[in-house]
């Protein structure tokens, strides 16, 4: 055992230090910054093994070569100038003893390499990964992709199954490479916060005082990211988990609405289109179906118009509602004439948000929180895993379409002359219903899409009864 210098040894950070008992094999240590996990970790622990030649050929790995040659250049140093350490190990330095690579007189290869490197050739027995995502991976979708392509294509295959891997680093986002590997039975995970049951972790060096201060001036979010491996704050989160554990809804076939989220754009990193069909029933708002996908034009109104004929024989869908921003209106002329080619006709609301002489609040966050009063009372049963998935990690997941389409069919729902039991008290302004559409045969053959309410049906009417 030693102690190098210039850093105390502290109790919470040797549990930290790998133990033989996990045999070494995949392991996560999720950890706050500052807390001196690469100290620990990507440093004394690879020297530990090299000079007691538990391993041969160990490969440092970090974000960037840079960073992780400066992990190896303290090794180095410690090997060349801790006399405590060779006074029970030797000289341990060889004359192979470069700023990316040193080889122990033992026969130990330490190796510095930066994420994305070519690994074919190598041969190593042990792999440390020390925060291979910094910011200009960590908020771009895809830069996270290339990285946990390359992961799980050329690093871990370069290991048999026998041979080890430990990933230091923080949780800074719920898709990250870290929070999807957590989410692996095949990875032993050791989580830590900075602030556990009201107590700082490491209170010689960051006491609590300061870890409450430090939240002050970063805000809730980033602190929670940063030193709570929470990337998203329960607190700020607007839909937490147990507003979904344990929902059922009886299904009635009563009044529904199907909403849609276009997302008509010409770039190929464009959101997914979507749509969510939701029915009101007297316990509450239960999902029929939802679903998304980067559809052209015309096969997402073939899949809406094909929902709505499907499931408006079990429901009474009453509104089809369509989000309409810029050129996503186009959409809506589109369906109107589908519907029109097929002998159907559709009952059509628009919600634009932002527009009009109110200005209503347009932010996705506000438009959620004007149901998300329905959530918490559990009052909303989902049951695609998309939309769980998506709501769960808004605001900072990857996508939002689904959520979207979800809120405009909840909200259209709970505020409907058609409800009762939900609806509220105080007039929410946002995602406000526009003047609704639909299509009438004036004469034979003669359709027009007339604006209003649609009248009410007569015997043997497509339309849809409001009895």
């Amino acid at each position: 055992q030693f102690t190098p210098p210039k850093l105390k040894s502290l109790d919470s950070n040797k549990e930290m230090l790998p133990d033989e008992k996990d045999k070494l094999n995949r392991l996560l240590f999720i950890a706050p910054r500052g807390f001196s996990k690469s100290t620990i970790c990507s440093r004394f622990f690879p020297m530990w093994l090299a000079v007691l030649g538990k391993r041969k050929d160990i490969f440092i790995v970090s974000a960037t070569m840079a960073l992780a040659i400066e992990n190896l250049r303290i090794i180095r140093e410690e090997l060349e100038a801790n006399e405590r350490l060779k006074k029970d190990f030797g000289e341990m330095k060889s004359d192979k003893w470069r700023e990316d690579m040193i080889i122990l007189n033992n026969g130990t290869i330490i190796r510095a390499k930066g994420q994305g490197f070519q690994i074919r050739g190598f041969r190593p027995d042990m792999i440390i990964c020390d925060d291979l995502e910094d910011e200009n991976i960590i908020y771009s979708k895809d830069q996270r992709a290339k990285l946990e392509h390359w992961f799980f294509r050329t690093l871990l295959p370069s290991l048999k199954p026998e041979q080890s891997l430990i990933y230091v680093g923080t949780k800074l986002h719920t898709q990250s490479l870290m929070s999807n590997l957590e989410k692996k039975p095949e990875f032993l995970a050791r989580f830590y916060a900075a602030i556990t049951n009201e107590e700082s972790i490491w209170e010689d060096r960051w006491p609590l005082v300061s870890l409450r201060k430090l939240q002050r001036e970063l805000g809730t979010y980033a602190f929670q990211a940063e030193y709570q491996n929470n990337p998203i704050s329960l607190a700020d989160q607007p839909i937490k988990p147990h507003y979904l554990q344990g929902v059922k809804i009886a299904h009635q076939g009563k009044v529904a609405c199907l909403a849609v989220d276009p997302a008509i754009s010409e770039k190929e990193s464009s959101d997914y289109r979507a749509f969510a069909l939701f029915e009101r029933t007297d316990e509450g708002f239960k999902e029929v179906i939802s679903d998304h996908g980067r559809w052209g034009m015309d096969e997402q109104v073939n899949r809406i118009l094909d929902v709505y004929e499907r499931y408006n024989k079990e429901f009474q869908i009453l509104r089809v509602v369509f989000e309409e921003v810029g050129f996503q209106k186009v959409i809506r002329d589109v369906f109107m004439q589908r519907s029109k080619e097929r002998g159907i006709y559709v009952p059509v609301s628009t919600a634009e948000m932002g527009a009009g002489k109110d200005k209503r609040p347009k932010d996705k966050m506000t438009r959620l929180l004007s149901v998300s009063h329905l959530f918490e009372q559990k009052l909303v049963e989902v049951s695609n895993p998309d939309l769980y998935d998506e709501l769960l990690s808004f605001p900072t997941g990857d996508y939002d379409d689904l959520v979207d389409a979800t809120v405009h069919s909840i909200y259209w729902l709970m505020h409907s002359r058609h409800g009762g039991a939900f609806r509220q008290k105080e007039k929410v302004k946002i995602p406000d219903s526009q003047d609704s559409f639909y299509v009438k045969e004036v004469r034979p053959g003669v359709f027009m899409t007339k604006v209003g309410e649609p009248e009410l049906p007569k015997a043997n009417s497509n339309f849809i009864s409001y009895g």
